[in-house]
């Protein structure tokens, strides 16, 4: 046996004894949203259990991190039951009204469940070692107050959401996107008293973070409590700051390597498991705003068929949660084993709280049946979880279009169906919502590739026209090409509607799928794009779109970042535009009065454009790391 423990920031290994204090069948690090699921339900099944918190309370974001409405997910588990408590106390006369599920009420609520089960408490405490036999996870070493603990346990669950344990483990695991390596932003909630005399939160886009460097992580938090949202020069009766809530709301971090993994990929191919523990419910909800830096999957959906809206009901196997090579030890939470993609839509609070009761039935077959964690009968697992409805036997793989205020189990909401039809595909594309006839179309492929031709020459119908080009780009033929070009040398910003926000104007799908389709006859438009930003002074805006291009300068940002990005791809096939491409950037970067800012996202529409964030170094970088594959 051996344990695992970090030393100036460096994981080292050394031989280690059994001497253990104590022993639990379950030790669950991390007591938040999908932490305290899993220690309720595992000592709820008469397992011992120990919790391990590094804050002063369960339930993280959705209690101490302020973030108490839901935002999609899956109803049913044990969170139902927790929830349901806590309203009923918020209906008392006793309590402040509240928007959303209270918080201070979850706290208790969360308490008492977990004592009443029989889970013991640790607050203000965390792990800093982990003890293995090969790759057989077999305890901790952890500090709390009283000093530092050596403790042994069957099985191990991880709910850190950053992978911490597993990381500590030696357990491989991704993160951010692909081309960077950047996550998310993340989000600071303030808490405030309103006018009619209700608590509730605020929250915008904070910033971004590097959670593996401590300097990243104090330099974050210090930053997002002084901004203008937060500190402001006076404060009146119309919102009362409360405090500022201690738990950054962080939407991506660590991403384990595990015996399964979900991908976007996979959701776009209907190639998903058919085990599934429980099913993430969400649209790709991304807030980046750096679009075009994001994966060619992720750019087909968002920015060439504008599908922010649609909502995939996405069924997560076992294998998603278990490290892969590693028994012993469990994850739950945001860290499960998807790509950055679809983990956009995987991490909603409703969906890891039921990680975290399916983490603890596993863990409770494994010890039960003795038999390694991937090895859990699924039949049985699957039973258990039905029978608290974490899993039910009506729910499928399908996709909805609602809005996060709809409760898409109670109301008559029918499933979006891909369409077939060819006149029925026409007629959708002929709208200002052709998403799914787009996409529809790409699912079709070749069948349908000759018809999207011929409307393509319609020239009557422009919309018909462009969204058959969006189609046929999507699909990789080369016959769109003059028609995009169009689009980009017209500078068409047309917005389409099919989704209910975040929409991608025409113009900048054109420029994505020029640069897929390496057409180098557009490359001295894309040049001037980078060189020089006087053509936007003409340019006519669709101010709809202002919570995803707020102003010109953000504008310019999207110009900038998706010329650049195709530009890249018609260089890498296309070497004699290399010179030039690397020549008109370098010196574009080098410009001081180069400004490539965007405005970070917020739930509140009046504070919009309040939060900017310059992306030149980040930019920089990109440039820097993609120009070193020439050389």
């Amino acid at each position: 046996m051996y344990i695992r423990e970090k030393k100036a920031g460096v994981r080292v290994s050394s031989p280690a004894s059994a001497a253990f204090g104590d022993h639990y069948d379950v030790i669950v690090i991390g007591l938040g949203t999908a932490g305290s699921m899993a220690a309720i339900t595992a000592a709820r099944r008469g397992l011992k259990v120990l919790g391990i918190e590094r804050l002063n309370s369960m339930g993280g974001t959705g209690t101490i991190g302020g973030v108490v409405g839901y935002y999609y997910g899956n109803r049913g588990g044990i969170f139902e039951e927790i929830d349901s408590q806590v309203i009923s106390y918020q209906k008392q006369e006793d309590f402040v009204r509240f928007q959303g599920v209270h918080g201070e009420i979850k706290n208790w609520v969360l308490d008492s469940n977990a004592v009443q089960a029989g889970v013991e408490i640790r607050y203000e405490s965390f792990v800093i070692g982990v003890y293995l036999d090969g790759t057989s996870v077999k305890g901790v070493r952890w500090v709390s107050p009283e000093g530092i603990h050596d403790t042994s346990a069957k099985v191990v669950i991880d709910c850190t959401g950053n992978a911490e344990v597993a990381e500590l483990a030696g357990v491989a695991f991704d993160m951010g996107r692909e081309l960077d390596g950047k996550c998310q932003p993340f989000s600071n909630v303030l808490m405030k008293s309103y006018p009619n005399g209700s608590v509730g939160n605020f929250y915008t886009d904070s910033g971004y973070i590097d959670i593996d460097d401590p300097d990243s992580v104090n330099q974050a938090i210090f930053e997002s409590n002084l901004l203008g949202t937060h500190l402001q020069e006076c404060y009146n009766e119309e919102s009362v700051v409360l405090k500022v809530c201690p738990l950054l709301g962080l939407r991506e971090t660590r991403r384990i390597v595990g015996e399964d993994q979900v991908t976007f990929g996979d959701v776009l191919a209907d190639h998903l498991t058919r085990e599934p523990i429980f099913f993430g419910f969400s649209n790709l909800d991304n807030h980046g705003k750096d679009m075009a830096f994001e994966s060619d999957n992720q750019q087909d959906w968002l920015v060439a068929a504008s599908l922010f809206g649609p909502n995939m009901n996405v069924p997560i196997p076992k294998g998603t949660l278990i490290p892969k090579g590693y028994d012993g030890i469990l994850v739950a939470g945001r860290c499960l084993s998807v790509d950055h993609d679809i983990a956009s839509a995987i991490r909603q609070k409703r969906d890891m709280q039921k990680s975290g009761e399916a983490a603890a039935s596993m863990a409770y077959l494994s010890i039960h049946q003795n038999v390694q964690l991937k090895k859990v009968p699924y039949g049985l697992l699957r039973a258990m979880l039905e029978e608290s409805k974490c899993l039910r036997a009506v729910e499928r793989t399908e996709i909805r279009e609602i809005t996060p205020q709809e409760d898409h189990e109670q109301a008559p909401i029918p499933a979006t169906k891909w369409l077939t039809d060819t006149q029925a595909i026409r007629e959708a594309l002929n709208t200002d919502k052709p998403g799914i006839a787009i996409w529809s179309a790409k699912r079709l492929g070749e069948p349908i590739a000759y018809a999207l031709e011929e409307w393509m020459n319609q020239q009557e119908h422009p919309l018909l026209r462009k969204n058959s080009a969006l189609a046929l780009g999507l699909m990789g033929r080369t016959k769109c090409v003059p028609v995009l070009r169009e689009i980009v040398y017209a500078r068409d910003l047309y917005l389409p509607r099919t989704s209910r926000k975040y929409n991608q104007p025409h113009l900048f799908a054109a420029i994505y799928l020029l640069g897929r389709l390496k057409d180098t006859e557009i490359m001295p438009e894309l040049l001037r794009f980078i060189r020089e930003d006087t053509f936007m002074e003409t340019l006519e805006t669709d101010s709809s779109n202002d919570e995803f291009i707020y102003d010109r300068k953000e504008l310019y940002f999207q110009f900038f970042s998706f010329s650049m990005m195709a530009a890249f791809r018609i260089a890498e096939a296309h070497p004699e535009w290399r010179q030039q491409l690397a020549e008109v950037m370098g010196s574009r970067l080098a410009d001081p009065g180069l400004e490539l800012i965007i405005t970070l996202k917020t739930h509140i529409r009046e504070a919009n454009g309040f939060l900017k964030k310059k992306m030149n170094a980040r930019v920089e970088s990109i440039y820097n790391r993609l120009i070193s594959n020439w050389s």
